[in-house]
């Protein structure tokens, strides 16, 4: 799960001459030399556009330990980005996480590809942490190091600091954000990360990139509710078996939602998965799950009812797969799922309901080779019009009855927060 990644380890504290480290009262220690920032799952996020997205429920947390309250996440967008393009990455003063409190600190900035190959559209990364990252952890593949030389360096006087990494190969990405606060930092060599001195991490983020696009074709468009939706699917894998893995949602209705993610106990190397529980504020899922024998969704067994946030594309999957329903009521999400393991090119159908309102629905398909983990994935619009009425799926945003586009702010609020620093 995309928030344990960030909650299950965070690390903390380091300093080089100027350097001002983080309290020892707001860091956890992981390590004699790797501290973690209880603010650090607040304060890096990607910020590229990549070809497949969809705007996902607003997400808060709530560390009980802190006494935080419901702060957001400021990740309302779910993207799978491009091999060879630019993840750009910002970390900035957001609500609950005023980082002008880390201006003028030397920052270093860690990229890892992790090795497991996803079962599908997402990254199995719910214990990968930060900790396990800097202990070379025989989960990853390779790590990079970002810092002087590729403009990495000293967070400003604003509590700022912007960095772009470019993935060569598609895959699951993990980024970690640390400060220097004695000696030389964080160093890589022959695939190990070395520490010398103290570093904390300030912040953590992950990235989902796809090696090629797939092609999903609608073989209609209009259907009528209750028809099945069927994609014709192309990608660009051979000779190993798929798992594809397709979501049909009505457009607007997620970004009207949210979801609140408790933590509770204690926030220290003993931490569980236990302690998290999800509270949406919707009542459920109104549509159809179709999963095929022994097929997973990033790890996670879709046989059990899994308590996921819809935090990524393995948490929006899992969340309609696991909470779907033909006789939902209440304030419910219209969306159905279909995951399962065939041909790289293959047709995929999705059921819909015939209680589904008319308007546009997006479909998302990610891709993943069984054997090499390679990535694909594709998006677009499909109309619902009962009795076959007008073409009116259009593209995202454009469609009668669709709720809007993504919403001016779908990155999350980027509000100061320095009183609580």
């Amino acid at each position: 799960m995309a928030v344990a990644l960030v909650l299950a380890s965070p690390l903390a504290v380091s300093s080089t001459a100027g350097a001002t480290p983080v309290a020892e009262s707001q860091s956890i220690s992981v390590s004699d030399n790797i501290s973690v920032w209880e603010r650090s799952p607040l304060t890096l996020r990607t910020t590229s556009e990549g070809p497949t997205t969809i705007v996902a429920p607003q997400t808060f947390i709530n560390v009980e330990s802190a006494a935080t309250g419901d702060l957001p996440l400021n990740k309302r967008t779910v993207t799978i980005h491009e091999r060879n393009e630019p993840i750009n990455m910002s970390f900035e003063p957001r609500v609950g996480a005023g980082t002008r409190s880390l201006a003028g600190d030397e920052a270093q900035l860690l990229a890892v590809k992790l090795d497991r190959a996803p079962t599908t559209g997402g990254a199995n990364v719910s214990n990968v942490s930060p900790g396990d990252i800097l202990a070379n952890n025989s989960d990853i593949t390779s790590e990079e190091l970002l810092d002087d030389a590729e403009g990495v360096g000293t967070i400003n006087e604003d509590g700022e600091l912007h960095a772009s990494y470019t993935p060569e190969s598609g895959g699951v990405y993990g980024f970690v954000l640390v400060t220097v606060d004695d000696g030389a930092g964080l160093s890589v060599s022959d695939g190990n990360v070395s520490v010398d001195g103290d570093v904390t991490v300030v912040g953590v983020e992950q990235a989902v990139v796809q090696d090629n696009a797939s092609t999903a074709a609608r073989t209609q468009n209009p259907v009528n509710p209750g028809d099945n939706v069927t994609l014709d699917i192309d990608t660009e894998m051979e000779n190993e078996s798929v798992v594809h893995a397709v979501m049909l949602v009505r457009q607007g209705e997620l970004q009207r939602q949210s979801s609140t993610v408790t933590v509770s106990g204690d926030l220290n190397e003993n931490f569980s998965s236990d302690q998290i529980s999800v509270e949406n504020s919707f009542d459920g899922v109104s549509g159809v799950a179709t999963v095929g024998n022994d097929t997973g969704v990033a790890g996670i067994n879709l046989s059990e009812n899994q308590s996921i946030p819809p935090l990524g594309v393995q948490g929006l999957f899992g969340m309609v797969i696991t909470d779907a329903e033909s006789d939902t009521d209440g304030d419910v999400i219209h969306a159905s799922a279909t995951v399962v393991e065939d041909d790289p090119d293959a047709s995929v159908t999705v059921q819909t309901l015939d209680s589904w309102p008319n308007g546009a629905y997006q479909y998302v398909h990610v891709a993943v080779g069984t054997e090499s983990g390679t990535i694909n994935s594709d998006t677009g619009t499909v109309a619902l019009s009962p009795g076959g009425g007008p073409d009116n799926g259009g593209g995202p945003g454009n469609s009668p009855g669709n709720g809007g586009g993504p919403p001016d702010n779908a990155g999350g609020p980027d509000t100061d927060d320095d009183e609580d620093e």
